[in-house]
């Protein structure tokens, strides 16, 4: 088990799926296959606000993100993979 840990505190920027490692810069499609589906997915939409010459903000429009959680095997740390625009964009792993 203290192998495990390493390789994921080593490896925090991917994730292993079977045979192969998944990165920042995959798209939504190949994780998917690879990986199979998440345990669960969440959105999460967040205000673009732009500011004023007088310096009040308002709001321009909307992004959002879906976060894939994937709850691995015995001695593995959940993997939360975030996507923004169907890219991966950040891969943590819980403790």
């Amino acid at each position: 088990m203290a192998v495990a840990c390493a390789a994921t505190t080593a490896y925090a920027d991917t994730l292993r799926c079977g045979n192969v490692l998944i990165e920042t810069g995959a798209v939504q499609a190949y994780v998917l296959e690879k990986c199979g589906e998440p345990t669960s997915r969440s959105e999460i939409s967040e205000p673009i606000l732009a500011r004023r010459e007088n310096g009040t903000t308002y709001q321009v429009g909307t992004t959002s993100e879906q976060v894939w959680f994937y709850k691995r095997g015995q001695g593995q740390f959940p993997a939360v993979l975030t996507f923004d625009g169907g890219v991966l964009k950040k891969l943590e792993f819980q403790k």
